[in-house]
């Protein structure tokens, strides 16, 4: 069983470690959690700030939550693909446990028949050609269905690299944001009688 697992881990690729990331990035709450502190920040200023100091800051707040938002979605896009990845990681596993099944059946098989073939040994070399046939099938039938799937895999990551290039670095805030001069306090509304 110890090969299985470095067939896994070092073949195909970590499942595990695969699917550690998709589920830290689907469930991952720091792009959320970013966007809501900054709004809450935008909108408590707004009740005593005004001027070009805090228009600016809310101009960059507005982009800043908008760009974490798509980056969000990227992310819970790449959980998507990392999802379809590990399916095809354990298809390509199912067909190489097919592939050894259907090699065993068909040694057994050809062993059964053999035994009562003794007294016909032309028979017996009809059963290794049979046997050996139907090996090389099962060969053919993994390679085309792992060189799909490696297909598969290729698409995918080709995906993740053009999704990578969707990320949005949240650009720097505006000099006025910073300019003390540019903020000023709103005057206080007398109650309305």
């Amino acid at each position: 069983m110890d090969a299985w697992y470095i067939v896994r881990d070092q073949l195909f690729g970590s499942a595990d470690l695969m699917e550690g990331f998709a589920t830290w990035w689907g469930q991952s709450t720091f792009m959320t959690n970013s966007e809501d502190v900054i709004d809450l920040s935008r909108e408590n200023l707004v009740a005593y700030w005004q001027g070009g100091g805090y228009d600016s800051y809310a101009a960059y707040a507005i982009n800043a939550t908008k760009r974490i938002s798509r980056n969000e979605t990227v992310m819970n896009e790449f959980a998507g693909t990392l999802e379809g990845c590990i399916n095809i990681v354990y298809d390509t596993y199912a067909n190489a446990i097919e592939f050894m099944s259907a090699c065993a059946h068909a040694l057994v098989e050809a062993g059964a028949t053999t035994f009562e073939d003794v007294v016909m040994p032309w028979k017996i070399v009809t059963n290794v050609i049979q046997v050996l046939n139907e090996f090389m099938k099962n060969i053919n039938d993994l390679v085309a269905k792992s060189v799909r799937q490696m297909g598969e895999l290729r698409e995918k990551g080709v995906f993740l690299a053009r999704q990578a290039n969707d990320f949005a670095d949240v650009k720097a805030m505006a000099e006025p944001a910073g300019n003390p001069d540019l903020w000023a306090v709103k005057p206080i509304q007398p109650p309305s009688a």
